[in-house]
């Protein structure tokens, strides 16, 4: 392994491991609400566009984010699924939380094999995209919109197994993007490689109650990342890394700061 490769691999680490502990830091200080709403932010999408783009350039880069949009779709059902098994297995919690994350990763597995099928291009990906993150956010409105639990100690041991599923995910789709091309590297990015094992951290450590408020405002921050990977796919190329990046976050956090709006205006 040549140096730079090795600083790059530090990078993907050192960005992955930062966004998982930082998510679910979030979450237990923010608390469920205001935390799920941070972790409905781009996060591996970024990770996976600045590595695509150093490692396969900016034009595999596009492509993959395009096809990122319906792997968000695909993540959606991950969060049914989790809800479903907290359901069918409500205890002992960890059998619980297994089941929950045993269940959101088929969904995944078996929605991404479907959407793989669907002929999709920039026309016709953001009504499809709209359509499933509405649909899902009008089916679990009836969800409580937050949650109370009392913090519990971290340690070391704790924070390193939060890291090491964002970092092996990451390690692997980007290691392997040169065979996988870039539409089953895009839909394998929307693997919520930080949303899950942030949700069944919580799930562990405070009960399934915390899960609620998480999975019900999930769906409508799910669309916000596919409207940054859209920006992302399409000015990548003419405008390179930075600014894109710049301009994909602003649409996301402008999208972000209405959806909170409409939220406040409507609880008032």
């Amino acid at each position: 392994m040549t140096s730079s490769e090795l600083v790059i691999l530090l990078a993907k680490i050192a960005v992955c491991a930062g966004f998982v502990l930082g998510v679910t830091a979030a979450v237990e200080r923010l608390g469920p609400r205001l935390g799920a709403l941070v972790s409905a932010t781009p996060q591996l999408s970024i990770v996976s566009l600045i590595f695509f783009t150093i490692e396969q350039g900016p034009a595999f880069a596009a492509a993959s984010v395009f096809w990122t949009i319906p792997g968000m779709c695909a993540t959606v059902p991950v969060f049914l699924g989790y809800l479903a098994a907290t359901r069918l297995v409500p205890a002992p919690r960890g059998a619980s939380v297994a089941a929950g994350v045993a269940l959101g990763t088929l969904s995944f597995v078996a929605t991404t094999a479907v959407l793989s099928t669907i002929p999709l291009d920039r026309g016709t990906v953001v009504p499809f995209a709209a359509a499933v993150c509405g649909g899902t956010a009008w089916l679990v409105r009836r969800l409580p919109d937050t949650a109370a639990f009392r913090r519990v100690p971290t340690s070391p041991l704790m924070l390193a197994a939060r890291a090491s599923a964002s970092v092996i995910t990451v390690l692997a789709v980007t290691s392997s993007a040169h065979v996988l091309g870039p539409k089953w590297s895009g839909l394998i990015v929307g693997f919520p490689v930080n949303g899950l094992p942030v949700m069944a951290i919580l799930h562990a450590q405070y009960g399934a109650h915390v899960t609620k408020p998480f999975i019900r405002i999930f769906p409508v921050g799910a669309f916000g990342i596919c409207l940054f990977n859209l920006v992302a796919s399409v000015c990548l190329v003419p405008l390179g890394l930075v600014p894109t990046l710049v301009l994909a976050y602003a649409v996301d956090i402008a999208y972000l700061a209405a959806i909170s709006g409409i939220i406040r205006a409507i609880r008032r």
